[in-house]
């Protein structure tokens, strides 16, 4: 049997957190949990996740595409994928999210989300960065 793989989640808000902390532990990923960007990419450097999932919008706009990016420039931690899960696709914000500021996370998906898309859209970015990418 293989190791457990570590997931960092980063949101803000806490019942998003915990729903998505209850499934993947369910599912019996190792999850660890920060609610704003500079905590979850601090959190991100000392454990080395085998994935981020991040929120766009926390407590400033775009804080989780700060994360991507951060995690995309860092060479020692930029081969973890990110999967994006944010409400901003479906909200009057949305052009705040334009195509040409997008940091390129291995996957996209929007809240709402429902259990069994956010376990595929895990397994698909665990198994492979480039399974990963959603269309």
């Amino acid at each position: 049997m293989g190791a457990v793989q570590r997931i960092v989640v980063i949101d803000d808000d806490p019942d998003f957190v915990e729903y998505t902390r209850i499934i993947l532990e369910a599912a019996s990923y190792d999850i660890l949990t920060a609610t704003n960007a500079a905590d979850g990419l601090a959190l991100v450097r000392r454990t080395h996740p085998d994935l981020v999932i991040t929120d766009v919008m926390m407590s400033y706009s775009l804080e989780g595409i700060s994360v991507t990016r951060a995690i995309r420039n860092d060479p020692i931690i930029n081969h973890i994928p990110v999967l994006v899960i944010t409400a901003i696709a479906r909200t009057p914000t949305e052009d705040l999210f334009p195509p040409g500021a997008r940091p390129a996370p291995e996957g996209f998906l929007t809240k709402p989300v429902d259990p069994g898309t956010l376990l595929a859209a895990v397994r698909r970015c665990l198994s492979s960065t480039d399974a990963c990418r959603l269309t």
